[in-house]
């Protein structure tokens, strides 16, 4: 069998893609650490950094969700007090967990992204519950899951903006 060594898929750049993806990070990472007390549901704001980052690994891919977890947990411990091995843990499990499920059955449907990132919310908060256990589990019951209902609930927000952006990443390579 020969190999090929003429580029197949699409010829555009990820750069663009990349940048873009840096910037929306960073810009919920500040949202996200901003939110005004009006805004909150249940007192909980939403994780949309990891909204983001699961919306970027279903649909860039495992490596680009990965790469965005690293990014989100180290943008969001920067700006908060949340114990950083647990963020970089979970955001980075969870991008590349969400990413293998790109150009899966129903992997570009806004449904799956919703329950993807309510699920996510709660795996990140199990983590959290293992490797730095709080004083009252009864009221971390109640904020995770109040959470991860208003991080579903902006997630339909989030995610139809990622796949906008997800048309600068290349389209993956055939074998």
């Amino acid at each position: 069998m020969a190999v090929s060594y003429v580029p197949v898929g699409s010829h555009r750049s990820a750069t663009l893609g990349h940048v873009l993806s840096f910037v929306l990070l960073l810009v919920l990472a500040a949202a996200q650490s901003t939110w005004p007390q009006w805004l909150r549901l249940w007192g909980q704001t939403p994780q949309l950094v990891l909204a983001a980052v699961i919306s970027l690994g279903l649909s860039c891919g495992g490596p680009s969700g990965l790469t965005a977890g690293f990014l989100g947990a180290f943008f969001w411990a920067a700006l908060s007090d949340a114990p950083v091995g647990n963020l970089f843990i979970s955001y980075m499990g969870l991008g590349f967990l969400a990413g293998t499920m790109r150009g899966r059955m129903f992997s570009d449907r806004l449904s799956l992204a919703v329950i993807l990132i309510a699920a996510g919310v709660l795996v990140s908060g199990l983590i959290n519950l293992v490797l730095a256990p709080p004083p009252s589990p009864q009221a971390w019951v109640a904020a995770v899951l109040g959470r991860a209902a208003f991080s579903a609930l902006l997630g339909v927000l989030v995610y139809p903006l990622v796949r906008l952006l997800s048309q600068f990443y290349p389209l993956p390579e055939e074998p």
